[in-house]
């Protein structure tokens, strides 16, 4: 059928007062819709991720063997004077843990991959620098075993006479616990 023959008319009706206002209704639902879906990615998914693909957990003591290396704590110490000043009202702890790594795989991981769970404090602390082998940084090499020192930097509150727990180091690449006790 031609558009250009006679007979055909398109007909434009406005809406009826009692569905103009529906329109808002569904941008409300959408903005509704899509802070749900943030609230539950943010706050909801990481605990049902972690809990379906936890970290594994080695033993005081243990080797961690997988995914192309071996990773062992062999030492924990906390300097007997701190090597820096506390933050106002605080108190500072130097942690120390030298690790012996045999890296058989690439591997990505960071000095931003490693975390102290200390007990008493709520959020892991993250490591504060490395050396690898005597040299700076966080550098393991390829096919070989090097002894990588992690050094922390533990703040706690200046009235805190409890003596510093250090419970478990974490490694994000590959997800793994190292239980320091």
């Amino acid at each position: 059928m031609n558009p250009s023959q006679p007979g055909r008319r398109v007909v434009l009706q406005t809406p009826s007062p009692d569905r103009q206002g529906r329109t808002g209704c569904i941008a409300a639902g959408a903005v509704i819709g899509v802070l749900v879906g943030l609230m539950v990615g943010l706050y909801a998914l990481p605990p049902i991720l972690k809990s379906i693909y936890g970290e594994t957990k080695v033993a005081a003591g243990e080797l961690f063997e997988g995914d192309g290396r071996i990773i062992a704590v062999e030492a924990v110490g906390i300097a007997s004077e701190p090597l820096g000043e506390p933050s106002p009202g605080m108190q500072r702890a130097d942690v120390a843990l030298r690790l012996r790594i045999t890296n058989n795989k690439t591997w990505d991981a960071t000095l931003a991959d490693w975390t102290l769970e200390v007990a008493g404090i709520e959020n892991w602390i993250p490591a504060a620098s490395a050396t690898t082998d005597g040299q700076p940084g966080f550098a393991p090499p390829l096919g070989q075993t090097s002894t990588v020192e992690l050094r922390f930097v533990v703040e706690r509150p200046a009235g805190e006479t409890a003596p510093l727990r250090l419970e478990a180091l974490h490694l994000a690449n590959p997800r793994v616990r190292f239980a320091l006790e």
